[in-house]
């Protein structure tokens, strides 16, 4: 038997268990390095070591990252170009998200906690 179909059998059987309606695979590329986190959000959890605080983030702009406010930093002009991509579903809602970003201060300056990882 596949893995996937008997983890939904066995979350049929757990009474109370909630498939999260907004979950997110999250992406960053830098120097040629490849790193992957899943964010699940109301509840928070995945493997994004700041979900609570990002999915607040996420909630105030309807899952849109390209939506959330720009924070305040004060970057470097290095060039280190910084790869994102996000694709998920919020709220039901399908949601995607790519960019590139000079460095990693002005992509957490640009994205919040989303890609701080």
């Amino acid at each position: 038997m596949a893995p996937l179909p008997l983890l939904a059998a066995i979350a049929a059987l757990v009474p109370g268990f909630v498939v999260p309606e907004s979950s997110f695979v999250l992406s960053t590329t830098r120097a040629g390095a490849l790193q992957i986190v899943n964010l699940t959000c109301e509840p928070a959890g995945g493997l994004h070591p700041r979900a609570d605080e990002t999915c607040l983030a996420l909630s105030g702009a309807d899952g849109q990252v390209g939506d959330l406010p720009p924070g305040e930093a004060v970057c470097t002009l290095e060039y280190a170009p910084v790869r994102v991509k996000a694709s998920g579903r919020w709220r039901g809602e399908r949601r995607t998200f790519e960019a590139e970003f000079p460095n990693a201060c002005v992509m957490r300056a640009q994205t919040g906690p989303v890609f701080d990882f």
